[in-house]
């Protein structure tokens, strides 16, 4: 009884994380739509969101975590391996699975880059409390270096230049993985600060993503076959397969359990935010977060489901 109760409760924490997430994204199609935010703004707005906001909440999650840092130091060993598991899984599907070589590099970002913090961390949270939300700040953290490094390297293809690795972001993640480490804190109004302007990461990422749909063909979106082979692999495939795997191996309950639940989410608004700088003629991630995100009302459940069947939640 317990176990399906807190089922169920994780399935109300999903429906109202996605419902907020759909808010947001309708907000900034309603700004584009009426003139506020045109496709100039809109660029330059993701750029502002990567370079400032998404770095101050990478350092503010890790000094708000409160995690012992014996226990953060295992857990980032742990998002290693997973992320490169994640990396190989994607590599491997994009070349199993047909997919022209063209879009290989932008569906192994998709694949690999899941919607962390603003539906993974309501989600954890409700499943594992504060020890579990601590414990994801390394995937986090780990995601982030991933972003501003893998992603760029895969919106830019075999062009990258080492300059596209030195950004604030990079930057933060260093700066953050020296304080899960360490345990030291900065001053309070510094993490204030920090805390404040990470704020706004949820909100304007989503708006940016409905300001680019409202820039783009929905009908397009909607009618991609791409799309769907790509949200079918990231919701369905790799979380069964990431299940399987952590079910056999030597690790702690909860962590088994925040691999799968990170490795089931819809993808990343990060994605086409990038895409939004690097490529912005690219439409292909916005329109993938939102059918993802619309496919993961009902994939999400059946992940949950199957996660207590095998003794994860």
């Amino acid at each position: 009884m317990n176990l399906y109760g807190g089922i169920l409760h994780g399935y109300r924490k999903c429906f109202v994380s996605m419902v907020s997430l759909f808010l947001m994204m309708f907000v900034g199609f309603l700004a584009a739509k009426v003139g506020l935010i045109e496709p100039d703004f809109r660029r330059k707005l993701s750029s502002l969101v990567l370079n400032t906001a998404c770095p101050c909440i990478i350092v503010s999650s890790v000094l708000k975590s409160g995690g012992a840092p014996s226990a953060m130091v295992a857990t980032l060993g742990i998002s290693v391996v997973f992320y490169a598991v994640m990396i190989v899984l994607a590599f491997l599907l994009v070349h199993i699975v047909p997919t022209p070589p063209s879009e290989r590099h932008l569906d192994q970002l998709m694949l690999v880059c899941t919607n962390l913090i603003f539906m993974g961390i309501p989600i954890i949270q409700s499943f594992y409390g504060a020890e579990g939300v601590s414990l994801l700040s390394m995937f986090i953290l780990l995601f982030n270096f991933l972003v501003f490094t893998y992603g760029v390297m895969m919106v830019g293809g075999s062009d990258i230049k080492l300059k596209h690795l030195c950004n604030p972001g990079v930057f933060s993640a260093l700066l953050a993985l020296f304080f899960g480490v360490t345990g030291l804190r900065l001053p309070a109004p510094v993490e204030n600060t920090l805390s404040t302007i990470g704020a706004v990461n949820t909100p304007l990422a989503m708006m940016i993503i409905g300001a680019s749909l409202a820039h783009s063909d929905i009908l397009a979106a909607v009618s991609n076959p791409r799309l769907y082979r790509v949200s079918l692999l990231r919701l369905i495939l790799i979380p069964l397969l990431m299940m399987g795997l952590v079910s056999v191996l030597p690790i702690d309950r909860m962590l088994a359990g925040i691999c799968v639940i990170v490795s089931a989410m819809p993808i990343a608004s990060n994605c086409g935010m990038l895409c939004d700088v690097y490529t912005p003629q690219d439409m292909t991630a916005s329109h993938a977060i939102i059918i993802s995100t619309l496919m993961s009302a009902v994939t999400l459940p059946v992940i949950v489901v199957l996660m207590g069947v095998v003794g994860l939640a």
